[in-house]
């Protein structure tokens, strides 16, 4: 009698997490991981489903490698999802916040000559290695404002360690500092300098979660290199919990 009870009981849990498989949204399923006590921004980001002309970058000698070229977008489409190069960052603008580096340095790989990952976001001060993965020299340079750096060529297995300034922003508070190497004219990627912790790289199927948020206001920047920057003011306070559907064809 008692094994009949324990597999009815069984049978119902499963049906049970079954429906809840079934019928969970997409921004619910982001949060059955999370601590909910706390303010928690949340959501997803849609991206044009065609390639657009990438902006372009002011005082850059090698412009040819900003436009949308046949020779980009093979490097876009091999290098990683496009979802994935996308970040969400919230912006205090009722108080101030001290921005400490990121404990670790961040890598990013120069392997089958491409950069990956092809966007690296950090906090101001924080450290990055160039690391060559592949079995040719490669080098890394940049001619961004306040940025400018160039650390020569460098053989297979060679890391170069590179602390992060704040550059000149365009946007106060992120700031994008170009990468190319000068062997490869189709190496570009982007390290993205921030002067908040608050920040995230948006998964492969869209999704994004930030949480842990004090209270306050601020400003909410989905950046992705291809597009223009897609920004709003949001406010947190009480253990809030915000969903946002960020679509970058507005």
């Amino acid at each position: 009698m008692i094994k009949y009870v324990v597999l009815i009981f069984t049978g119902f849990i499963l049906l049970g997490l079954s429906f809840i498989s079934n019928n969970t949204s997409l921004d619910e399923s982001i949060l059955l991981s999370t601590t909910l006590d706390s303010n928690i921004v949340y959501g997803t980001v849609t991206l044009p489903s065609t390639t657009v002309a990438q902006r372009s970058f002011r005082g850059r000698a090698y412009r040819s490698r900003g436009n949308t070229s046949t020779e980009n977008k093979s490097k876009e489409s091999s290098n990683s999802n496009p979802l994935l190069d996308t970040i969400i960052s919230l912006h205090p603008t009722s108080y101030k916040l001290d921005v400490e580096p990121l404990p670790k340095p961040s890598i990013i790989q120069q392997k089958n000559a491409e950069f990956i990952p092809n966007v690296t976001p950090v906090t101001v001060g924080s450290i990055v290695q160039f690391l060559n993965d592949d079995t040719f020299y490669h080098n890394v340079f940049s001619l961004t404002p306040g940025a400018r750096f160039n650390i020569g060529r460098r053989p297979t297995g060679d890391v170069y360690e590179k602390k992060i300034p704040a550059t000149s922003w365009k946007v106060e508070g992120l700031g994008e500092i170009q990468l190319f190497c000068d062997i490869h004219s189709q190496m570009n990627a982007v390290i993205l300098s921030l002067d908040t912790p608050y920040f995230t790289r948006v998964n492969e199927k869209g999704e994004f979660k930030l949480e842990n948020i004090p209270d306050g206001e601020y400003e909410l920047r989905a950046y992705h290199p291809r597009h223009e920057l897609d920004s709003q003011t949001i406010t947190l306070k009480n253990e809030q919990h915000l969903s946002l559907d960020i679509n970058f064809n507005n």
